[in-house]
């Protein structure tokens, strides 16, 4: 039986990401925990955002950010489309 507890809860974990990426709101796509850190994964402003926290201070040890257009997703797969065909246009 796994009995871990964290200092950080997940909700903490979020608003510590939002800080960090200087969001006041974001989409987040994943939150989980290996045991030792929170990792976050966010959209806003057509960027997407990966956090890294630890579980038992807080830090925020990790993030980035990307385009959205690297991560198609149903509302973005057309403007993914559009640049990866004029890519091949270009090459």
């Amino acid at each position: 039986m796994n009995t871990t507890t964290y200092n950080i809860s997940a909700d903490a974990a979020r608003l510590l990401a939002l800080r960090e990426a200087g969001l006041t709101g974001a989409e987040f796509q994943s939150v989980s925990c290996d045991g030792r850190y929170w990792e976050l994964e966010f959209t806003a402003d057509e960027l997407y955002y990966t956090c890294y926290v630890d579980a038992e201070t807080g830090e925020v040890v990790g993030l980035s950010s990307e385009p959205m257009l690297l991560h198609p997703t149903e509302q973005y797969d057309t403007k993914f489309e559009f640049l990866y065909g004029s890519l091949n246009f270009i090459a």
